[in-house]
């Protein structure tokens, strides 16, 4: 990876300080992912009243959640990471064609008004 690359071209001493440094980066980037995550899945249950607690404390529950399933994913090995890479990559497939396909079905007044418009 990254980090094997920058070891053999700077030499060891700069490749450890910077696989420090993208390490920490990358921890700060999954914890900003399972927050936007987290808000997300909060404001599609606030649309179908469903709260858990109260929005604040529902983030923190789903995050937490969140972070224990990535968690056991990285625990159980390489394997079970592939794996779910591909279920990940067909969920994403199908949100973007959930994308072009809701731009076709004619929106509701009700989507109109809070400006959400389809192709007319």
């Amino acid at each position: 990876g990254a980090y094997y690359l920058i070891s053999r071209s700077l030499g060891p001493e700069f490749g450890g300080s910077i696989g420090l440094i993208f390490a920490f980066a990358n921890a700060v980037a999954v914890a900003m992912y399972v927050v936007g995550f987290s808000e997300t899945v909060v404001e599609l249950l606030k649309e179908n009243n469903a709260l858990m607690i109260d929005p604040v404390n529902d983030i923190r529950i789903i995050g937490c959640i969140t972070v224990v399933l990535l968690m056991g994913i990285t625990v159980a090995g390489m394997e079970w990471e592939a794996k779910a890479q591909v279920a990940l990559l067909v969920i994403l497939l199908v949100a973007i064609a959930n994308v072009f396909v809701g731009t076709v079905i004619p929106s509701t007044e009700d989507k109109r008004s809070k400006g959400f418009f389809n192709y007319q």
